[in-house]
């Protein structure tokens, strides 16, 4: 039988905060390629798991970033937060594969280097969570994952500018329209030498191939 591969996700509460673990989306999603496992805050020693998923959810905090709150920075969520502040390091250090989405891909850019924008100001929004939102244009270093462009959803007002992109970390895609600037948008990225990737998009309701794809190659 063949060892199904175990992939942890950060735990968190519920919009209505009476619920606590990953919801069914991202459960979905991670089932697709191996067992799910919750990581709750008060686990001191690193889970044992083959790959780590940063999930989406809301604003990182300026302070960890050492940087002013801006009147449109939103609240954190205190278990993602406080993953991001004192335990992502211990995976990264002994080489776990990990995968970022939307605040996952913020907090993977902000903790090798990359200047976090705080607001995005008019960046095309999903008017539902799996409807399409922009396109994306995948650049050369890619194709192993995908050279089309294609589609995807977006929840998000923070984000990483191209420019602002840690010299540790190659950008794998683009927003290739940027509605107020004439600056890119990084989508997605991985890291040069570490098993780590991201994509700002939420491929957990969008099932696309090039997240999906990523995954895979993180898992194997």
């Amino acid at each position: 039988m063949n060892h199904k591969k175990i992939i942890g996700i950060v735990g968190y509460r519920s919009f209505d905060e009476s619920v606590f673990g990953a919801g069914s989306n991202y459960l979905e999603f991670i089932t697709r390629f191996g067992k799910p496992r919750i990581i709750f805050p008060d686990e001191e020693q690193q889970a044992d798991i083959d790959l780590l998923l940063l999930p989406g959810g809301p604003d990182m905090s300026p302070q960890s970033l050492g940087v002013l709150p801006t009147f449109k920075t939103g609240n954190q969520d205190v278990f993602r937060q406080y993953f991001y502040d004192r335990r992502l390091s211990t995976y990264v250090d002994a080489g776990i594969p990990v995968f970022g989405i939307c605040l996952g891909f913020q907090m993977l850019a902000a903790y090798f280097g990359s200047a976090l924008e705080q607001h995005l100001w008019r960046h095309p929004q999903s008017a539902e969570r799996s409807t399409s939102a922009h396109g994306i244009m995948p650049l050369q270093g890619a194709a192993a994952w995908g050279t089309q462009p294609f589609e995807v959803n977006s929840h998000h007002h923070q984000g990483v500018l191209l420019r602002g992109l840690s010299p540790q970390l190659e950008a794998l895609a683009v927003c290739p329209v940027h509605p107020y600037s004439d600056e890119q948008l990084v989508e997605a990225f991985r890291h040069k030498t570490k098993p780590i990737m991201a994509v700002q998009w939420h491929p957990e309701e969008w099932f696309d191939d090039f997240s999906c794809r990523m995954m895979e190659t993180l898992l194997s």
